[in-house]
């Protein structure tokens, strides 16, 4: 097996069949933390394009707090209403269903969610403001149940152990540049033309990056039901004698349940040494 080297890791990711998942995963995160980032840190665009945050208080004090209140509150409903659910539903699917089609669904539906808040915009929050408020909740939710798993996810069980680490902090970093890229563009380009005049393009723009990461989902192989060591090419008869003997792993999802089945009482033993099996100590 190499050891790992800057050679050694030039040679292997000179190679497209190692570099194209590396590339996937990196422009996914990036595509992600663009918008995930770009609305998820800055709520208060939203709120206030649609009117719920406005504070009409005189004193500039209550104001504040008024506004602060308001988008403490809708913070809380964005959670309840879509993050926390989308969180779990991945976790309930993310091994029956895989990781692959999560994100792949994942990013379509932000697209197609972008799309109509983007280009029917002055419509929906002129008309019914809870409309749009309502699919604010539904990206968050399908921002969770989808790449916002999956990106951070992929990258750990893509890539040899040597670079494992580091292919993931490669992953890691360039979403971390979407992030910061947001926060500066989206923070001047939604006054552009007044105070949250262009929301509108904004989100037409993260529609197009949520297209993008569907491309780059293409070049992410399915890591479901595999071993780290099959996915990364190790597997050697010498260090894994009898991994194809073994039953199937069981999924997160059951070993959690697991936790709370309630467990049969064993039997005591003809000799009286009950419980000395459970430590290991066979007589």
């Amino acid at each position: 097996m190499p050891k790992a080297s800057r050679r050694d890791f030039i040679a292997y990711f000179s190679k497209w069949p190692n570099l194209a998942p590396l590339v996937g995963c990196a422009y996914s995160w990036f595509a992600l933390d663009f918008a995930f980032y770009g609305l998820g840190l800055n709520p208060s665009i939203i709120f206030h394009a649609i009117g719920f945050g406005n504070s009409k208080a005189e004193d500039l004090n209550q104001r504040a707090f008024d506004n602060m209140y308001n988008t403490a509150v809708g913070n809380i409903i964005l959670s309840i209403a879509g993050l926390i659910p989308g969180y779990w539903f991945a976790f309930a699917f993310i091994d029956s269903w895989g990781r692959k089609p999560i994100q792949f669904m994942g990013f379509g539906v932000l697209t197609a969610i972008f799309i109509v808040m983007g280009f029917g915009y002055t419509k929906i929050t002129s008309v019914n403001q809870g409309s749009f408020a309502f699919l604010y909740a539904l990206a968050n939710f399908f921002q969770n149940f989808g790449p916002n798993s999956t990106t951070f996810l992929l990258p750990g069980e893509l890539f040899p152990t040597r670079y494992r680490g580091t292919a993931h902090g490669i992953s890691a970093a360039s979403g971390k540049l979407g992030a910061v890229l947001a926060q500066v563009l989206l923070l001047y380009a939604k006054d552009i033309g007044g105070p949250n005049k262009s929301v509108d393009h904004i989100l037409e723009v993260l529609a197009l990056f949520m297209m993008t990461g569907i491309f780059s989902t293409c070049l992410i192989p399915e890591t479901k039901g595999r071993s780290l060591e099959s996915l990364s090419g190790e597997v050697e008869d010498q260090d894994n004698f009898g991994i194809n003997d073994q039953p199937p792993p069981k999924s997160i999802r059951e070993q959690f349940l697991s936790l709370f089945r309630r467990r049969q009482p064993r039997e005591p033993s003809s000799d009286g040494w009950e419980g000395l099996g459970s430590t290991g100590i066979h007589l």
